[in-house]
């Protein structure tokens, strides 16, 4: 179940839980005024929280949630201002209605001016209700109003922290701590998002090895080995555009994401980063492209590790008969 889902559960399940505990208050005081009518409201809102507690369930676009969650919105307001009206305005208890559904909208609502929009409708609401209910006593509607504008500030306050900070947890979770580049998480998770439409020719995959990786450790260091690692992603980021990323898969092994490349620009793209890097390092290069190659990513990153093998292999070949040659001539 998606974050989205789970938000527009638990906001239709509270809906009807609100609304259950406002029934329970009206049967326990069957004597006042007005509880056929109050029990009707808050009845039509039970049910209303159950139905969308099931719609909820079968959302599967942030359109739709929003859909559901505004529609029990307006839902409670309405009920809210019929209990209130109801029971002698907005100093009767059925006004606190008002107060928990400002709390729960700023604590709920991801969107900042959609959750301002929110606010104003309900504190509006509770003015009409206000002006046109029996009077409050002196000073009661400035200290609930007073006192709803400080919850509401406190809880989105906190719950914006908070987020901000889920945000902060996530972005780390799927980033290479050395270099800043993707992981084997977050590169899980960009080919879940390339791959979810289905493969048409792109996205194209390219296998980074850096040749003789080993010798730069055991030569200069291991903190020259991880700025020639920094030094390596910072320069292919120059190459790649907008929406392709880099990722770290192992020690001096990266793994380059272009979005929408076919295997003709990913063979130029791998050409521009062996160009880049040549003042740095060398580095081999693997390619494939979906769907040619695999219309996953464990597919395609098994033919471009193929296809560096090969590489790896030629440049072996052709530094042996380097060797063998020059040898031949000193003799």
């Amino acid at each position: 179940m998606t974050e989205r889902r789970r938000r527009t559960l638990l906001s239709a399940a509270l809906h009807a839980v609100s609304h259950a505990v406002a029934v329970v208050y009206c049967l326990t005081t069957l004597a006042e005024p007005h509880r056929p009518l109050m029990l009707g409201a808050y009845g039509c809102g039970l049910v209303a929280g159950v139905a969308g507690s099931w719609v909820a369930t079968r959302v599967t676009s942030k359109t739709w949630s929003y859909r559901v969650s505004s529609t029990l919105l307006l839902i409670t307001l309405v009920v809210a201002a019929v209990g209130a009206l109801g029971d002698g305005g907005v100093s009767s208890p059925a006004a606190l209605g008002f107060v928990t559904t400002a709390v729960f909208v700023a604590s709920y609502t991801p969107q900042l001016r959609l959750m301002l929009g929110f606010e104003v409708l309900i504190l509006g609401t509770y003015l009409l209700v206000a002006v046109a209910g029996p009077p409050a006593p002196r000073g009661h509607v400035f200290v609930y109003l007073a006192g709803m504008l400080v919850l509401v500030s406190v809880c989105s306050t906190q719950t914006r922290a908070l987020a901000r900070q889920r945000s902060q947890l996530r972005a780390l979770a799927s980033l290479d701590p050395l270099t800043g580049a993707l992981n084997r998480r977050g590169l899980a998770e960009l080919a879940r998002f390339l791959f979810r439409a289905g493969c048409r020719p792109g996205p194209s995959l390219l296998c980074l090895d850096l040749d003789d990786f080993k010798l730069v450790n055991d030569r200069l260091g291991h903190a020259a080995g991880d700025d020639l690692l920094r030094r390596v992603v910072a320069a292919t980021r120059e190459v790649l555009r907008g929406g392709d990323a880099i990722a770290r898969i192992g020690g001096d092994e990266f793994v380059v994401v272009l979005a929408d490349a076919d295997t003709e620009a990913a063979r130029s793209t791998a050409a521009r980063i062996e160009a880049t890097l040549r003042p740095l390092t060398s580095v081999s290069v693997g390619t494939a492209t979906a769907p040619f190659d695999g219309d996953t990513l464990d597919r395609l990153l098994h033919a471009a590790d193929q296809r560096l093998y090969r590489v790896k292999q030629q440049r072996g070949r052709a530094g042996g008969r380097l060797l063998a040659d020059g040898g031949g001539g000193r003799g």
